[in-house]
């Protein structure tokens, strides 16, 4: 396993939360996307951990 792929496994339940938390909150796409950046997460790390949140993102607004 590269380095790249544990990425998103070194969350703490906590954070993976606040996450999710405030990706709910988002009411844009770029809302969503800051939300990621704010976390230090990737897109791909995203869809892959959070598969049916990913598509409610698709349903923003851009």
């Amino acid at each position: 396993m590269e380095d790249s792929d544990c990425g998103f496994l070194l969350l703490s339940q906590r954070e993976r939360s606040a996450l999710w938390l405030d990706i709910c909150r988002a009411a844009s796409k770029a809302e969503a996307a800051e939300v990621l950046h704010r976390h230090d997460v990737s897109e791909d790390d995203f869809v892959k951990e959070f598969p049916d949140l990913a598509k409610v993102v698709q349903l923003l607004p851009d």
